[in-house]
């Protein structure tokens, strides 16, 4: 029997084919395809840190560069730094990197970073030259080979400007502090160095510190203006310029501590700008200012002796005589700061009337408070010491004068807390 319209027909109807249906079938699986065999390759797995890519270290001596023009040392060679991680083999990343820490006072290191570059080029002329510059700063005991490195420079190429600034400054300490050669070497080196190239801070620089050391102060301050025109934010050309600001026949005392003060905004950390304003108004009479100044060069390098003997001449001329003696007595005998900071005293030095000078001063001090139990000794060693120190062996014979330890047959002629 057959039942019109049940849906238990047992000849059911095959239902028609969908397109769209099969279409979109299609479709999918051709995603699924592309997912996995395209898209999922390139995406990194999860929780898997991205590789970050690797900068090149030109982009790192252009950075250090800048850092350098904007007067930020310490930037600069840290990113000299990172572009010879990068490239350990560029001698001449090692050679900026050492002009740029005997900028910021730190000749040891860039002679070191001058000495590696010789290592991976030999024959390097600026690595030679900048050798000879960090030499220069160590002090005397290393110009003689400051030289022979700026020469060998000069050798390879004899056009160099920058050997022949170095070269004048090198030559002009020799005339000054081991009393050897002739300064108008120094003078003709300085003047080559300008005509080569007038365009780089060190040819000026080094003309105008020929110029400061053959008394010539007024053309000094040019050449070193001059400098500063080119970059304006070099801490050690800025104290160049304080000095010849005091050095001039009427010295200017504002524009001098401007100038100091300019040198220590671009290297905060650096005591001596701070130390260069409290001698000036110590030296125009300002003991007050002069301690508050002196004070804070203590602040930053508090295991100085040498600072900690400047705060004791500042106190001293101040009238303050048991806090000078205290800080004279560091920078003497050495010991620790009321904050647990150790100093070494210095020994009496005939080659630097400074240290000379914060012994007689402590002498001095000590007598005002009536210890001369403690003078007598410090004026004695000054007599046997630097008996052809004028000032230090008047000051001395005062001191045992008044301790009553002799007789004064005449007055002597004492200045007291003679700086340098």
């Amino acid at each position: 029997m057959y039942l019109s319209g049940s849906k238990w027909n047992a000849r059911h109807k095959r239902p028609p084919l969908n397109l769209w249906r099969i279409l979109l079938l299609v479709g999918l699986i051709g995603g699924a395809v592309y997912v996995e065999r395209i898209l999922v390759p390139t995406v990194p797995p999860l929780f898997v840190p991205t590789p970050t890519p690797t900068r090149s270290p030109a982009t790192y001596a252009l950075e250090a560069e800048s850092f350098f023009q904007a007067g930020r040392l310490d930037q600069a060679a840290e990113s000299y730094r990172l572009a010879i991680e990068a490239n350990p083999q560029d001698p001449d990343l090692y050679v900026a990197l050492a002009r740029v820490l005997v900028f910021a006072g730190r000749p040891a290191q860039g002679e070191t970073e001058a000495r590696n570059a010789l290592l991976i080029r030999p024959d390097l002329p600026t690595a030679h030259a900048v050798l000879g510059w960090a030499l220069d700063f160590r002090g005397a005991d290393h110009l003689i080979e400051a030289e022979a490195e700026v020469r060998a420079a000069l050798a390879s190429d004899p056009d160099s400007a920058l050997a022949h600034a170095y070269l004048a400054e090198i030559l002009i300490d020799q005339y000054v502090t081991l009393d050897e050669g002739d300064y108008r070497n120094a003078v003709e080196a300085a003047d080559r160095a300008v005509q080569l190239d007038p365009n780089i801070v060190e040819t000026h620089r080094a003309r105008g510190y020929v110029l400061e050391n053959t008394s010539n102060y007024e053309e000094a301050l040019s050449e070193y203006q001059r400098a500063l025109a080119i970059n304006p934010n070099l801490w050690l050309v800025h104290l160049a310029i304080g000095d010849m600001h005091l050095s001039q026949a009427v010295p200017d005392l504002d524009r001098a501590i401007q100038a100091y003060l300019n040198a220590s905004a671009f290297d905060p950390t650096n005591p001596e700008p701070l130390r260069r304003i409290a001698k000036a108004y110590s030296n125009f009479g300002e003991y007050g200012k002069a301690s508050q100044y002196a004070n804070d060069a203590v602040g930053l390098a508090p295991s100085d002796a040498g600072l900690h003997g400047d705060l004791g001449v500042s106190y001293f001329k101040n009238g303050d005589f048991e806090q000078a003696a205290g800080e004279l007595s560091l920078a003497v005998r050495g010991g620790t700061t009321a904050g647990g900071i150790t100093v070494l005293g210095l020994p009496i030095d005939p080659q630097s009337p400074r240290v000379v000078s914060f012994y007689y001063t402590l002498g001095l001090a000590l007598a005002e408070l009536e210890r001369c139990d403690e003078a007598s000794p410090i004026f004695e060693a000054l007599l046997r010491g630097v008996p052809d120190d004028e000032v230090a062996v008047g000051n001395a014979t005062e001191g045992l004068v008044r301790c009553g330890i002799v007789t004064p047959t005449a007055t002597p002629v004492v200045t007291a807390a003679a700086e340098s």
